[in-house]
């Protein structure tokens, strides 16, 4: 997908819009489901890049990773680690607004977003740097048709009550290597 950031910030788009939507639900103690909270998200101006949409909903998802969110994930590829001090979490289709969605976890820091999804299109788990749309420091991701390519299970995120956790070779577009680098992904929902 490098060299094509209109097309990137649009996927990024939509992935903050599908978590954006996700977030809230946790149960409280009379076991109802607590009302997510309530985001405007409107649609990209004519004048607004999709490089400056992507950015106003990493904000509003910020936002709401400060004031909801809780948990933690780290994701080690490689040699490489990265930890995310808070992180939103959806669970079914009715927090997250998707018919085939089962989980999605979103977050941001220092410029980069971590997102994991388990959905109609199967499983994924992907790193990138959205503040550089065209030379990211950052791109990786795994997900279930590459899992099955190269002979991997297709249904590597697994999900045991909020813990969360991937075994997955993840593609590093950012270092041009599509032959895959191992990876694990291990997480804790709010």
């Amino acid at each position: 997908m490098r060299g094509i950031p209109y097309l990137r910030a649009a996927s990024l788009a939509a992935a903050i819009l599908l978590v954006v939507t996700a977030c809230g639900g946790s149960d409280d103690a009379d076991g109802g489901a607590e009302a997510a909270p309530t985001s405007t998200v409107d649609s990209p101006a004519d004048s607004e890049s999709p490089e400056e949409f992507a950015e106003g909903l990493a904000d509003s998802l910020e936002g709401i990773q400060e004031s909801e969110g809780g948990g933690s994930a780290t994701l080690v590829v490689g040699g490489d680690s990265w930890t995310f001090d808070r992180v939103v979490c959806g669970f079914g289709p009715d927090q997250i607004g998707d018919p085939d969605a089962e989980f999605v976890l979103s977050s941001i820091q220092d410029g980069l977003q971590l997102y994991v999804s388990v959905d109609g299109f199967g499983h994924s788990v992907s790193l990138n740097d959205i503040t550089d749309f065209e030379n990211p420091s950052v791109d990786l991701s795994a997900d279930s048709f590459t899992a099955e390519m190269s002979g991997e299970p297709a249904e590597f995120v697994e999900v045991n009550g909020k813990q969360i956790s991937a075994n997955a070779s993840f593609v590093d577009e950012a270092a041009e290597n599509y032959d895959g680098v191992d990876g694990t992904l291990t997480a804790t929902c709010p």
